[in-house]
């Protein structure tokens, strides 16, 4: 069916400026890709003639590749996902963190208990998917750093505990991706360096944790997830001319016009902050009305230049 290919695919490019940065880095942003049996492969071609014309330094995968974690039972999405994987990396150095999606076991209703939800991460699901990005040439970041040029990349993992919240609240588990934060920092994990410019990348939005002390030496932050809150084609255009955050409707309850859903935020302390909507056009866990808008959505490849 046509509604389940991507009909069109944005290319919005941010620049950054970086005192410490002396020759240009461009980075290229995708994830989201939900590959599953009725997402089209449509998407992955789209990405590969997108990112050989945009010839990035380094490719960002920003997670939710697989729609369900059951998915490496299953050969045949095992092998679309590594030829996706490998063309990104013949085109650039790639890295990855994992979502939600690629550790949980989706489903349309909420979770009773943090137990419950516990219960649907698949066990060893972190080794799958290291041994999947070590037979693809991609580097999997957990809590770990990648250099190319000048630019250092910091990838956090948001483990099943940071996408837990109670029915009764909105977002994502703040509480545990602070306490995550301040345990890297006193671990030494967090180490910057003169002379380069530092990239902070997770799968969902970090939200207000920007602004802790522990981040103050990050130069971007970047982020997937929120599928750009759901937002149908020519409507987020019409959002991003009117200088609007945010889309109709996004994971966890996110109304119109949140932000910190799609696009780029400069932040107080003159970072970036940039949220990719992704490359799909459907998923499995979301509410059945949200299949149909995001059949509409256009697939969004981000590149973000650095330069001083």
């Amino acid at each position: 069916m046509f509604l389940k290919e991507p009909v069109f695919c944005r290319t919005p490019r941010y620049e950054v400026k970086c005192a410490d940065v002396k020759d240009p880095v461009k980075v290229a942003l995708t994830g989201d890709w939900h590959v599953s049996r009725i997402v089209s492969d449509k998407q992955r071609q789209i990405l590969k003639e997108k990112l050989e014309k945009m010839k990035p330094d380094v490719i960002i995968l920003q997670g939710d590749l697989f729609d369900t974690p059951k998915s490496f039972d299953d050969v045949r999405l095992v092998a679309k996902l590594k030829k996706s994987m490998k063309t990104c990396a013949k085109i650039a150095p790639t890295v990855m963190v994992l979502g939600n999606h690629d550790q949980v076991e989706p489903t349309h209703k909420p979770p009773v208990s943090h137990a419950e939800y516990l219960s649907r991460t698949r066990k060893g699901v972190v080794d799958e998917w290291r041994q999947l990005c070590k037979d693809c040439n991609v580097e999997l970041l957990i809590d770990g750093w990648f250099e190319v040029k000048e630019l250092r990349i910091f990838g956090m993992l948001q483990d099943p505990e940071i996408y837990y919240c109670k029915p009764d609240k909105k977002g994502e588990n703040i509480s545990a991706m602070r306490r995550h934060i301040k345990e890297l920092a006193d671990e030494n994990v967090l180490k910057f360096k003169k002379g380069k410019a530092h990239w902070f990348v997770a799968h969902a939005p970090i939200n207000e944790l920007y602004s802790m002390p522990e981040l103050s030496e990050f130069d971007v932050f970047s982020f997937g997830h929120t599928h750009g809150g759901c937002v149908p084609i020519l409507a987020d255009l019409i959002i991003d001319t009117c200088g609007l955050h945010g889309g109709i409707v996004a994971p966890f309850l996110k109304w119109f016009p949140s932000r910190f859903m799609r696009g780029r935020e400069k932040l107080e302390n003159g970072a970036s902050y940039v949220v990719n909507t992704g490359m799909v056009m459907t998923q499995n866990s979301a509410p059945k009305l949200l299949h149909y808008v995001n059949f509409l959505k256009s697939a969004e490849i981000t590149e973000v230049l650095i330069t001083n």
